[in-house]
């Protein structure tokens, strides 16, 4: 029956060549269907503006169609959106006006969460523009269920979102028996676009479905596929929009008190109350749409969070991220990073440009002693006199960066005896940055270069110890081709220091030099010399489009490199190779929602070609299905000699080992959340070993009230923990103990959102640090792999304590003298930094805060244990608390 339904066509050669033409004809238009990106067209606006209430009610919405046909990307980018979504956008001469219509067939278990701005809770809607259409850089505004704003600077395709940029912008969103809904009021003098008539710009709409944990967009974007702004759609329609400088002012005023803290009362500078009042502006002029000026005159960053608590034993320098409203917003231009992550030790925070180096704590620190009736009243910081920077992006793809700050010169007064002088302990200093990027390649590479100037005005013989000037510089060139799936990164990095004779034997023999090691025959201290100049750089290939992944690479660091100055940088004269392969699971499988494996090897030397270590990693990551995720890793050694351990002293072994450890979270999307995490290893010896753990728990029992604790504690032990150098005689010692550590801390934080623009936060965190010394004992043979050969432990009748002095003496050449004497090297260091800031948003940018601040440094018996002294003596020294208003007002033209 079904034979006689249907004709049987005659089977000839010009059948057989129409129906592949067909074929291939069908294979094109699909091809080009799955490249193609979607367009949508925006109209002019006719008549009266949108109300920007959230409820898209308007007449005026009715100018445009709705677009919408969402794909996922999260959590199965070949899966169909759970729930849809739709947008619209108009626009008249000074405003971008977007609607969103996101469907919810529940709309009561919706996520309104509140937070503060940038914090992107619960349910939201998203729309990106690349105003410029460069495929490189975008502008992220974002409109929570709550009507909270997010909003970020999309730079280098999507691998950098900066949160700190906050441009002027108005929304509203409203829940109703579809979903929800949200408008927006975005001007065009926060967007930077070029003079011609007809917009054509980049387009992205997302959504963030919580309660599935879904992640849609407009335009369709793989998770294996690298790149996100290259990705986007197209905007069309926007016609006849001149662009506008924009001109934005921003002062602030602000009043002080700061009360408590242990007070000497035989102290002439010691106050139990001090206050201040004081002004400054901040403020944004446009050179061109393309180029804008920032700048800060009399800057105060009081509202800013505390620092965590940290200590370290291995002489390293620590690293705090910068949380300084002027310096955090547009730093992507100056992030000049020598090495990426994936090169792992301590070059990943490498910069060129640190901004922490600007007004942190005086150079010279100048001691009193009480006993004697000298009393010292030292700057805790540098005072920023005002700073400046240009940033910019023209429509040819060239960007340019430009920052400028100049810092006061600083003094200590010192009381002798009531004769009251003072010493300075900072010069005037000016700090300047520029970098410049070109685009090539369609947008897909990038090639740029960076200068940086250090110059300091030095009028004091008590500060020839610091260089007068500092340059440094690179060219970098990150070159991508086959649509992004390869990347070649180079950099080149140089740097010059210049001063007296003192500073640069100073910079010689600092730490990350060390030029002074005797085994080293391939350095030389010149304590002659007046300027010191070093190289460094990294060449590194990969791949990163598909389910396989990898890169490969090396870097390196001249033993002459300073660039500390004005960035950052841990260690010089070593050789780096690294590589990674990773294999990605990004769609649903098994079990898992996602699921990588990373394998990773890094391979050093020193400069002399001495091979310093051999490291391995391999770690996995993931989700399941019920939304919980997980990390695991295990590090393998073979080799770790280190050029730095002796302070100066010859190359070291130190014992390799093992370690492994990883996390668990629960599901993200519940009220009641955890991450647990710890990690354990030990040298192989056994002479080595350490734990941590800890576990990270957040609690919101309703939209407003969110509640994070994080304990965390650390136990190790080493038998070779260094912590002095003395000289008896022709001989050198280099003096270590057996240390037990124990570290404690407790992070809290609590936000509560009367509503989205106003906030109460609070940050508090105890920490504290014990470290006990014993089996005190001197270096013999610093590369020896059995340990008894590396050291000599001092026997019990060479060594004594002296109580009252807490000093401990040895004697161990059986003659009358103390060949070394050292202090008792136990410690038990407690610290409380907290904040409560009470933000409110009064209009949109212009903003109130009031801030009270308190902490407290102090130290406890080293006999106790971590959780005890915090019982103790936490609270010991008296609380010095510090009472902050300040108020800001933006006006934007």
């Amino acid at each position: 029956m079904a034979k006689a339904m249907f004709k049987t066509a005659e089977y000839t050669p010009m059948t057989t060549r129409r129906t592949l033409t067909l074929l291939l004809l069908l294979f094109a238009f699909t091809l080009s269907a799955q490249e193609q990106r979607p367009e949508y067209t925006t109209k002019r606006l006719e008549g009266n503006p949108p109300i920007i209430d959230g409820k898209i009610d308007e007449g005026a919405w009715d100018q445009v169609p709705w677009a919408g046909n969402f794909y996922q990307r999260q959590p199965d980018d070949s899966a169909p959106v759970s729930q849809e979504t739709q947008f619209k956008i108009i626009y008249d001469n000074r405003y971008l006006y977007v609607a969103w219509r996101a469907f919810d067939d529940d709309p009561e278990r919706i996520e309104a969460r509140l937070s503060r701005r940038d914090d992107f809770p619960g349910d939201w809607v998203e729309i990106n523009f690349d105003s410029f259409n460069d495929k490189r850089t975008g502008f992220s505004f974002t409109a929570s269920a709550s009507g909270v704003r997010g909003d970020e600077f999309i730079s280098n395709d999507g691998q950098n979102w900066d949160t700190s940029w906050n441009p002027f912008w108005f929304t509203r969103t409203n829940i109703d028996s579809l979903g929800y809904t949200a408008e927006a009021r975005i001007p065009f003098s926060q967007l930077r676009f070029s003079k011609a008539e007809k917009q054509v710009w980049g387009l992205q709409v997302n959504r963030n479905f919580f309660r599935e944990q879904e992640s849609s967009s407009w335009s369709p974007i793989k998770q294996t596929q690298p790149g996100w702004v290259s990705r986007f759609g197209t905007l069309k329609g926007i016609e006849g929009i001149k662009p506008r400088k924009p001109l934005e002012i921003q002062p602030y005023v602000l009043g002080q008190v700061r009360t408590g803290g242990d007070v000497d009362e035989n102290d002439p500078f010691n106050q139990q109350t001090e206050s201040r009042l004081s002004a400054g502006l901040d403020g944004r002029i446009g050179l061109t749409n393309d180029v804008v000026v920032d700048f800060t005159i009399n800057p105060d960053f009081g509202q800013v969070e505390a620092d965590p608590g940290a200590i370290n034993l291995d002489g390293f320098q620590i690293f705090f991220r910068e949380q300084r409203p002027f310096f955090v917003e547009g730093r992507n231009i100056f992030d000049y990073r020598l090495t990426q992550a994936e090169a792992g030790g301590q070059y990943n925070r490498d910069l060129l440009f640190y901004s922490r180096r600007i007004g942190g704590s005086p150079s010279r620190f100048v001691g009193g002693n009480p006993a004697n009736g000298i009393y010292v009243n030292q700057p805790e910081n540098t005072t920023i006199l005002g700073a400046a920077k240009v940033s910019g992006k023209t429509q040819d793809g060239l960007a340019i960066g430009l920052l400028s700050s100049f810092t006061e010169r600083e003094h200590a007064k010192i009381m002798n005896n009531n004769q009251e002088t003072s010493t300075q302990v900072e010069p005037f200093t000016s700090y300047n940055v520029g970098r410049v990027q070109q685009d090539f390649n369609e947008r897909q590479s990038s090639i740029g270069v960076m200068f940086t100037s250090v110059n300091r005005d030095i009028n004091s013989p008590e500060l020839e110890f610091l260089h007068r000037s500092a340059y440094s510089g690179g060219v970098d060139l990150v070159h991508r081709w086959k649509d992004r799936a390869w990347q070649l990164r180079v950099n080149g990095v140089f740097s010059n220091v210049q001063g007296t004779e003192e500073a640069i034997l100073r910079t010689q023999t600092a730490f990350e030099r060390l030029f002074q090691r005797p085994d080293a025959d391939h350095l030389r201290v010149d304590s002659t010399a007046t300027s010191l100049s070093g190289t460094g750089g990294t060449v590194a290939i990969g791949e990163f489009d598909g389910n396989w992944v990898f890169e490969m690479g090396g870097t390196f660091r001249s033993p002459g490199l300073e660039l500390n100055d004005i960035g950052f940088l841990s260690n010089t004269e070593q050789i780096n190779y690294f590589a990674w392969v990773a294999r990605r699971w990004r769609n649903p499988v098994g079990i898992f929602n996602r699921f990588q494996w990373n394998q990773n090897i890094y391979l050093g030397w020193d400069w002399s070609g001495v091979s310093l270590n051999r490291r391995y990693n391999t770690n996995v990551w993931g989700q399941f299905k019920n939304f919980s995720n997980f990390n695991f890793f295990v590090n393998l050694e073979q080799q770790d000699i280190s050029r730095n351990a002796l302070r100066g002293g010859p190359l070291f072994w130190r014992p390799p080992g093992y370690a492994f450890g990883g996390g668990m979270g629960t599901d993200q999307r519940k009220l009641l959340r955890a991450f647990f995490y710890g990690n354990t290893g030990r040298a192989y010896s056994g002479n080595v070993m350490g734990s941590s753990v800890g576990v990270d728990i957040a609690y919101q029992p309703f939209d407003a009230l969110s509640l994070v604790v994080n304990p965390d504690f650390s136990w190790s032990q080493r038998r070779d923990q260094y912590f002095d150098t003395q000289v008896d005689g022709d001989r050198t010692g280099y003096l270590h103990g057996s240390i037990n550590q124990q570290t404690l801390s407790l992070t809290l934080r609590a936000t509560y959102n009367l509503t989205p623009d106003f906030t109460i936060q609070y940050y508090g965190q105890p920490f504290i640090a014990r470290g006990v010394y014993d089996e005190f004992k001197i270096v013999d043979d610093p590369l020896a792999r059995d340990f008894d050969d590396r050291f000599i432990i001092f026997a019990e009748d060479e060594i004594s304590y002296d109580e009252n002095a807490n000093r401990f003496r040895v004697n161990d050449d059986a003659d009358d003298d103390v060949d070394f004497d050292f202090r008792n090297p136990d410690f038990n260091f407690l610290q409380f930094r907290s904040n409560l800031v009470i933000r409110w948003e009064y209009r949109p940018s212009s903003t109130v805060f009031l801030v009270w601040s308190q902490g407290v440094t102090g130290g406890a018996d080293p006999n106790k244990n971590v959780i005890r002294a915090l019982q103790d003596d936490l609270f010991n020294n008296e609380i010095q608390n510090t009472f902050l208003v300040k108020a800001t007002y933006r006006w934007v033209r």
